[in-house]
């Protein structure tokens, strides 16, 4: 099953290449995302470690796409409904808040985020920060984002699991590589 998820990803970053130049195209599909939530007054912490993030470095324009099915909480019966959502993606498109991304190097961005989340259309903000690691290779940035959203907006609800409205979101430095070169 892991496989066909990795497919389906691989698949969607294809055409996404064909509709851009894919040399302005840097992605990941293995990215490290925190959502931290109360349920129950016990702080609850969901992550995943197979986020696909897609940064266009010449408009600035991203995509990130999550299967709710990935996400791990350490607690079994949760995990288990968790596990049962497969192939319920999340996916927020936006705009870092900086014009284009000098893909030769720059100093460290920290910008304001903002977009659209598939799940209501609602509009979310956020910071992030890119930090240019490398001129070489195919490794480029290191991406930090962060997000306060509500429950509604991840569509993550789950029967008998009485979560607050209020969750936090952190996409934890995510290592860009140039599209074509995976």
């Amino acid at each position: 099953m892991k496989t066909i998820s990795k497919i389906c990803c691989f698949l969607f970053c294809l055409l996404l290449l064909k509709q851009g130049n894919a040399q302005d195209v840097y992605r990941t599909q293995n990215g490290n995302m925190v959502i931290t939530t109360v349920s129950a007054d016990t702080i609850l912490k969901l992550t995943t470690k197979e986020l696909l993030v897609l940064l266009n470095y010449e408009t600035a324009r991203f995509t990130i796409k999550m299967d709710k099915s990935t996400f791990y909480t350490g607690n079994d019966s949760l995990d288990k409904k968790l596990a049962l959502m497969k192939y319920d993606i999340v996916e927020f498109n936006g705009k870092l808040g900086v014009d284009h991304i000098n893909t030769n190097g720059h100093p460290p961005l920290e910008f304001e985020v903002q977009g659209s989340i598939s799940t209501n259309d609602n509009t979310i903000s956020g910071t992030g920060k890119l930090e240019h690691i490398s001129s070489r290779g195919t490794f480029s940035c290191l991406l930090t984002l962060k997000f306060n959203i509500k429950i509604d907006d991840l569509g993550l609800n789950l029967e008998g699991l009485n979560l607050k409205d209020d969750i936090q979101i952190e996409i934890v430095q995510i290592v860009l590589n140039k599209a074509e070169d995976q």
